[in-house]
């Protein structure tokens, strides 16, 4: 899957992701390491990338309504949990292909994760 890291995604979140055999590309590779929110859903819907980001800006559905991005997962992540919400979204990954995530908002926690879906 195809993964555009938000600049607020941890480091070793992008590794994990590699390591799983995900194409990440991170704002900093793409010289846009300071871009706007805006800007950053542009790139990834330019790119056909899914947002990676731990920015809980992304996760107001009506500045940002699910069905109008190739997808977006928040990461609700601080350095001491981050183990645990690895662990949900490794696992969330693995059952959920590509197009699953199309206009979809996903949250992940340490617990879980949610899906909001674009209403057609």
């Amino acid at each position: 899957m195809k993964i555009l890291a938000d600049h607020c995604v941890y480091g070793k979140t992008v590794k994990l992701l590699q390591a799983q055999g995900h194409e990440v590309i991170t704002l900093k590779e793409l010289n846009q390491a300071d871009a706007e929110d805006s800007q950053v859903l542009s790139l990834a819907q330019s790119l056909d990338a899914v947002l990676v980001t731990n920015d809980k800006g992304f996760g107001n559905i009506l500045m940002y309504p699910p069905a109008q991005y190739s997808g977006i997962i928040l990461l609700r992540m601080t350095a001491a949990n981050q183990q645990r919400v690895h662990r949900i979204l490794l696992d969330f990954l693995k059952t959920h292909d590509r197009e699953a995530l199309r206009g979809a908002r996903v949250v992940i926690d340490t617990h879980t994760y949610r899906i909001r879906k674009r209403v057609s």
